[in-house]
């Protein structure tokens, strides 16, 4: 039986409540994201504030966002140039982050992110796409959805010589990403944590 087509859109501010949840569940058991979140007992509703405040103030206004028609998926991208949020929107994002979190380890999460981003701009110090999530519904995974909504971003990439990056702490996901032309360009244990990942460069 043929397999229906995946059809892929931009997101917007109405999707993001059902995104956030789509992004909670597809991490669940990520170390990264596990990490960030901790074992607290809410943590998978602590997830879903952390990230619709990502999504709303922290996706460069969902500009590069891509999901399905049925939102069983999302990939979050950062364009080029992006400097990150402005001043109103680090505001707004930062009682979600610290619900994802917790206050007490926001700094100690903080100083995390900032190694990682250290290491993005050493590995591309260019203009460069980064995708900054990518998460699909569980019993989606495996149906070519995540392929399908990274698309649009890597043909951009092909057409215009834009190097993509991205990270995951998932090894099974390294072979995904591999067959979609990115190259681990360091594996790293992030600094005072037990996660291990792996970073990865689509040249161009």
């Amino acid at each position: 039986m043929a397999t229906a087509p995946i059809n892929v859109r931009l997101a917007t501010l109405d999707d993001v409540p059902e995104l956030a949840g789509v992004l909670a569940r597809a991490f669940a058991h990520d170390p990264f994201y596990s990490y960030l979140a901790g074992d607290a007992p809410e943590r998978t509703q602590r997830m879903r504030d952390g990230w619709s405040g990502i999504l709303q103030f922290g996706s460069a206004h969902l500009s590069h966002t891509n999901t399905t028609d049925d939102r069983a998926g999302v990939a979050l991208w950062l364009p080029p140039g992006y400097r990150g949020p402005s001043l109103l929107d680090s505001l707004r994002q930062m009682p979600a982050l610290a619900r994802l979190a917790g206050w007490r380890r926001l700094r100690l999460v903080g100083d995390a992110i900032a190694d990682l981003e250290k290491r993005r701009h050493n590995h591309v110090p260019r203009p460069h796409f980064y995708l900054s999530a990518l998460g699909v519904e569980p019993d989606r995974q495996g149906t070519g959805t995540g392929t399908a909504l990274m698309q649009p971003v890597l043909a951009r990439c092909d057409r215009d010589g834009t190097p993509a990056y991205l990270e995951t702490a998932a090894a099974r996901n390294v072979l995904l990403y591999k067959r979609l032309g990115f190259a681990v360009v360091e594996e790293m244990d992030l600094p005072g944590t037990d996660v291990h990942g792996w970073l990865m460069v689509r040249a161009r």
